[in-house]
């Protein structure tokens, strides 16, 4: 399917493959899609500027934000970031219409063929198919207004702007600002009973709200507006001022605290700078409110993509709820669409919709989409998914082919920066469900195919590598489909989310002894761990090693915090345990965990613990996982005690023996977690496969079972377990 995307200045227009429904989406074949010419300008302008220019625009903030993606990924993994938003395509769009194709199964109230308005940045974009949560999605119910209807995301945050304000009737308004939103807002001010005032600078603007019924219309630059606006109002303001408008100053919020009276509303709808005088807004002491875009739901992650509701008697009117009224005031035809949306515009000229959009004489314009057939895009999309017997892994001829699997922050960092230097593979397939993301690495990387279902690596005979870097509830599935499809697997940890998995995971290698699988669990390759290995192998007794790790907090609604993900302990700590089972070559007997007890429910049990391991040989091992820490301590730090010899070891840019040589102490600069190393090695065993894998299998479900033991002990509150 085609889709529009944003370049350096230019709209252009790029095949990507059709979204995949998820559990809580709907799957819509676009009919229109509305084009803004404020926000959709703006970003095209923004796209022009150089990557130094955006730099330069707020030059202390970003400084700030390169230095500490410095002190976290090293000055290469810093590089790599910055090349990957280098030049990037930008999607773009946020409100559409059409027809639903497929909807997924926890989808209610929203079936095959009914006419939808759907909103989202990112979701409801220009594009012949859009993929949208289930409350981003509202009915259309006369397939007539179906046109009208793609506005609605637009009159969703007109209409909230409103709420906002909570106008009574006969209340006297003023509408600062008569673009879209502004003439939508004066239309739903007058349903409201209320005397509405608009001002703008553009007469076309002035005359379009005259003919849709506002009162009284101002041009600033021609008459002394706070004059105007005393006589209107018998001297006492307005009640209510709603700002429309965009600006890069705030003075325009000054000019509405002026014109409005004492004890009245300056409701900020449009995107305003934040930066106004304070004698006004003290002395009359006006309410100055903020809109939320649609209304209640936005950027709330439960709400949008996992279709959480809010109670009805207590949260009356969240953005679903705006959008269907609104789609419910277009069909009643009690708001006018058609004199403010003329113009419509094939997918096939897009640079003519944005040069009429630049001339500023527009309020926007549509995308429509009426001629495309997706029927063939869909059912390749739903094909059935076949049982395969298990196929063993077959060392190619030239270069190992990659399907490379999720190209999130870390993929961006580490791994694809990594596989992409190797000579002796080649990426040749990149699966993303984000279509923008998968565009923008494809074109980074040279990467010939693209696709967001990874069933097309894994039924690619092409393909002898899948690197698997997807949301940790994906790694066990996906890991298994592609070994049993004769591919090398290496999975970026966890290896699995709970004890199921982890039964079925080592059932199969079991099985399957010469499939060729590793997960990240890079710590041990690191230069300081293996330099360490090599000295403690020497000793005499057993051992004592303390590890911190001083994670940073991150809040519960975050994705890794989901259980379906297994949370922190299974998705981080592991690495440790890993490393703990390399550096002893020797496994647990029991594992007990003190979980800090905290009053309040945005800290979590298991972000903040002491996990201890008995191990057969006689060592101690203990983990310290936080989040409650300050982060200029750094993150991780190791301490081994062992025949009356230490080693300290920080952040992988330090080590440091006391009671050995001073040849074995080492400081660099850039810290080396190990991941290269590992993945070399990996390398070298897929194209050599009488090399031993990396990471043994057993090490692997060791690893992993001290993980979900530990995660299961933290979320009880504490406690100890025996391993076997």
């Amino acid at each position: 399917m085609k889709q529009v995307f944003l370049q350096k200045g230019k709209a252009l227009l790029h095949d990507v493959p059709t979204p995949i429904v998820g559990e809580n989406d709907v799957l819509v074949k676009v009919a229109f899609s509305f084009i803004s010419s404020g926000t959709e300008i703006a970003t095209l302008n923004t796209s022009k500027k150089s990557l130094i220019n955006k730099f330069l625009a707020n030059s202390k903030e970003n400084t700030q934000k390169v230095l500490g993606a410095i002190k976290e990924n090293g000055i290469s993994g810093t590089i790599s970031l910055i090349k990957s938003k280098k030049d990037n395509l930008i999607n773009i769009g946020y409100s559409c219409s059409g027809q639903i194709i497929a909807v997924g199964k926890s989808v209610q109230n929203l079936r095959i063929g009914d006419y939808v308005a759907c909103a989202g940045s990112g979701l409801a974009n220009h594009a012949q198919v859009v993929c949208v949560p289930q409350n981003l999605v509202t009915k259309v119910k006369n397939k007539k207004f179906l046109k009208q209807a793609s506005i609605s995301t637009i009159g969703a945050i007109a209409m909230q702007g409103i709420r906002r304000a909570e106008l009574r009737l006969g209340e006297k308004i003023c509408v600062l600002g008569l673009g879209l939103i502004g003439q939508i807002t004066v239309q739903l001010a007058k349903l409201s009973g209320c005397q509405v005032i608009g001002v703008d600078l553009q007469q076309d603007r002035l005359e379009k709200a005259k003919k849709i019924g506002t009162d009284f219309v101002l041009n600033p630059s021609m008459v002394n507006l706070r004059k105007e606006i005393d006589f209107i109002t018998s001297h006492y303001g307005v009640d209510t001022t709603i700002i429309t408008a965009a600006s890069s100053s705030g003075f325009i919020i000054d000019n509405a605290m002026s014109i409005t009276r004492r004890k009245g509303k300056v409701v900020l709808v449009g995107d305003v700078k934040l930066d106004f005088k304070r004698e006004d807004f003290y002395s009359k002491e006006i309410d100055f409110l903020i809109s939320c875009s649609y209304g209640p739901g936005r950027y709330d992650s439960l709400y949008e993509q996992k279709s959480m509701q809010y109670p009805y008697a207590y949260i009356r009117w969240t953005e679903n709820r705006n959008m269907e009224l609104f789609v419910n005031l277009i069909e009643q035809q009690k708001i006018d669409i058609d004199s403010l949306i003329s113009q419509e515009f094939g997918l096939d000229q897009i640079e003519i919709a944005y040069s009429y959009l630049r001339d500023g004489k527009s309020l926007g314009a549509l995308f429509s989409y009426q001629n495309y057939d997706c029927s063939q895009d869909i059912s390749n999309n739903f094909k059935q998914k076949q049982d395969i017997d298990v196929k063993e892994y077959t060392v190619p001829k030239g270069k190992i082919n990659v399907g490379f699997v999720g190209v999130g922050g870390f993929a961006k960092v580490k791994l694809l920066p990594l596989l992409f230097k190797n000579n002796k593979i080649k990426i040749d397939y990149v699966i993303d469900t984000d279509l923008t993301n998968l565009v923008n690495i494809a074109k980074r990387y040279e990467i010939k195919h693209i696709g967001n279902d990874i069933r097309n690596t894994i039924i690619d005979n092409d393909i002898n590598m899948v690197v698997i870097s997807t949301p940790h509830k994906f790694h066990f599935i996906q890991s298994i489909e592609s070994l049993k499809s004769g591919k090398a697997v290496f999975v970026e940890k966890p290896a699995a989310v709970n004890f199921n998995e982890l039964k079925l995971l080592k059932e199969f290698l079991d099985k399957n002894p010469n499939s060729l699988y590793c997960v990240d669990f890079n710590r041990s390759f690191s230069p300081f761990c293996m330099q360490i290995k090599k000295e403690i192998s020497k000793r005499i007794n057993p051992l004592i090693i303390n590890y911190r790790m001083n994670v940073g907090f991150i809040p519960k609604e975050h994705w890794i915090q989901d259980q379906q993900n297994g949370g922190r302990i299974i998705g981080e700590a592991c690495h440790i345990f890993d490393l703990f089972c390399f550096l002893i070559d020797s496994e647990p007997l029991n594992i007990s965990v003190l979980a800090l007890n905290c009053r309040n429910d945005d800290i979590l049990c298991n972000d903040n613990v002491i996990i201890n391991l008995n191990m057969k040989d006689g060592s101690c091992c203990s983990l310290t996982y936080t989040s409650i820490g300050e982060s200029e301590i750094g993150k991780e730090r190791m301490e081994i005690f062992f025949d009356g010899k230490t080693i300290l070891m920080d952040d992988f840019i330090c080590l440091k023996g006391y009671g050995l040589p001073t040849y074995f102490n080492k400081k660099v600069k850039t810290p080396d977690k190990g991941h290269e190393n590992l993945l070399t090695q990996f390398i070298q065993a897929a194209k050599n496969r009488n090399k031993k894998e990396p990471i043994s299998f057993s090490r692997i479900i060791m690893a992993t079972k001290i993980s979900l033991i530990a995660d299961k002990l933290a979320r009880q509150g504490g406690g100890w377990e025996n391993f076997d």
